[in-house]
């Protein structure tokens, strides 16, 4: 068997200057990036072996492929999703306001501010009705006032 008919080879210098080839490592082909790629997308993030022994299966029409390359390959590629996704939050946390609100600032003049009431109050009668029943019902109670003034003894 020649090292050309596993299909894992790779093209490496040899020590005389010219150009040799040697095997060991799998070489995707665009298609078989293509379908992986689709898988992972399309939510499977750790196949089963089953799962890999199929899609293994399936790729080999594009090229040479085993089941432990899918494995590997899907491995990697969560492995530099979630660095990826770090990368994103750090470089977030790192960006200061300026940067991220830049549009903002110019169309300072043009904002309108409008404040919110949070309790509005509809009338004065209304406002008259709330302090007196306030009022009522602290009266009621049977526990003296709470003292809330601070000290520093």
């Amino acid at each position: 068997m020649d090292e050309y008919s596993t299909g894992f080879c790779i093209r490496a210098a040899a020590r005389g200057g010219g150009t040799g080839s040697k095997c060991g490592r799998w070489n995707p082909t665009g298609e078989q990036v293509k379908v992986l790629t689709e898988l992972f997308k399309s939510g499977l993030r750790t196949p089963t072996t089953d799962q890999i022994q199929k899609i293994s299966a399936e790729l080999s029409f594009y090229g040479k492929i085993e089941s432990k390359n899918v494995f590997y390959w899907f491995q990697n590629h969560k492995a530099r999703e979630r660095q990826k996704r770090r990368r994103i939050s750090v470089d977030d946390l790192h960006t200061t306001p300026s940067k991220q609100f830049g549009s903002a600032e110019k169309n300072e003049a043009e904002r309108v501010i409008e404040t919110l009431q949070l309790f509005p109050v509809k009338s004065r009668l209304y406002a008259d009705d709330c302090k007196e029943n306030t009022y009522n019902l602290a009266m009621e109670m049977d526990h003296p006032t709470l003292d809330l003034r601070l000290s520093f003894v």
